[in-house]
């Protein structure tokens, strides 16, 4: 062989080394990312956590009435008792906070 063959095939090794080398490491790269993002969204709170909350407490209050026959689930008009167990935003957003 010669030395220009030589030299060929060496530079072919080093282009095909270095784009597997490249390619491996943005795998790399990306792989970490992802793992890194699905971290942070497992870290932060949905930002209607505390709406979904009270909405399943709601429903939990209101499936153990559901068998009992001795509740009153009607009100009279001039009665806005029910007005004050209406849920307010700062019942349920963190902080108090509205958005």
């Amino acid at each position: 062989m010669s030395f220009v063959t030589k030299l060929a095939d060496i530079a072919h090794k080093t282009v095909v080394t270095t784009c597997l080398g490249l390619f491996t490491f943005q795998a790399y790269q990306l792989i970490t990312q992802l793992r890194i993002g699905t971290d942070e969204q497992k870290k932060k709170e949905h930002p209607q956590a505390g709406f979904i909350k009270m909405l399943r407490d709601k429903y939990a209050e209101e499936y153990e009435k559901y068998w009992d026959t001795g509740h009153r689930d009607w009100y009279d008009k001039e009665d806005d008792s029910y007005l004050k167990k209406l849920p307010r935003p700062q019942d349920y957003q963190p902080g108090g906070k509205r958005n």
